[in-house]
């Protein structure tokens, strides 16, 4: 395990999701359960379409856990555990998903506000798993259908045994490819690679590692200590200083 510490200079898209306030999205109302509380988070406050996140959450104790994704449209979809993480029963402390290589958390359109609820429980729900071809299932043809499926299949709030939390975040459009100006040299790392103007598309930008010099990149900044400059979806360029502690490459 590398123990890596980024630091964020500029980053206009930095801050976590939005954390819970007000009546649960799905409707449910479960009591306190003695012992057991949640939080879930995502790592930013906004997506843009095409990109992936990822979700943590936090649990006081051993739990069935099972997260809820709502859609701009008020669509329900059961999007943990599935087909490739299939158990829900997770230990006591902080996880991360998705916790496999074999699936991801795709943004998709629609654009607008993008909920996820989590509902833990000291007890199994019988929740409809997804299929490898579907592995994140709608729970109805429309909003208050799965709203409905969600309340049928979680007990009753008499019962002591369920607590929820949620999340949301913004979904936004790409910004379109176009001529930018390239990265501002600074004088705290090497300039990039790139002079005046060029035609480039939200997503890609250029890592400087001390021992390989500069490598362009789509995505998310290589791993490892080195500098990195990225084109957000907002179109300002944004600079990271990635630092490693310990066994480094």
């Amino acid at each position: 395990m590398k123990p890596w510490i980024t630091l964020v200079l500029v980053l206009a898209c930095s801050a976590v999701g939005v954390a819970q306030s007000g009546p649960s999205p799905l409707g449910l109302v479960p009591t306190p359960v003695p012992g057991l509380s949640a939080t879930v988070w995502v790592e930013r406050s906004q997506y843009t379409v095409g990109e992936t996140a990822r979700i943590h959450f936090y649990i006081s104790q051993a739990a069935y856990v099972y997260l809820f994704d709502i859609e701009p449209t008020g669509n329900v979809r059961l999007i943990f555990p599935n087909p490739y993480s299939p158990n829900a029963y997770r230990p006591a402390g902080a996880h991360v998903l998705p916790d496999q290589p074999t699936y991801q958390f795709r943004v998709t359109l629609p654009t607008g506000q993008e909920t996820v609820q989590l509902v833990a429980c000291t007890q199994p729900l019988a929740m409809p798993m997804g299929t490898y071809a579907d592995p994140y299932p709608l729970l109805g043809p429309d909003p208050e259908s799965g709203r409905v499926a969600v309340l049928g299949l979680v007990p009753e709030p008499s019962c002591g045994c369920c607590v929820t939390a949620w999340t949301t975040f913004q979904i936004v459009q790409a910004t379109s490819p176009g001529f930018w100006p390239c990265p501002p040299c600074w004088g705290v790392a090497p300039c990039p690679p790139c002079q005046g103007m060029g035609y480039i598309a939200p997503g890609v930008g250029w890592f400087w590692r001390p021992s390989g010099g500069w490598q362009f990149f789509v995505g998310e900044c290589p791993s490892g200590p080195g500098y990195c400059w990225y084109l957000g979806s907002d179109g300002q360029w944004n600079f990271k200083i990635q630092l490693c502690f310990g066994n480094c490459p």
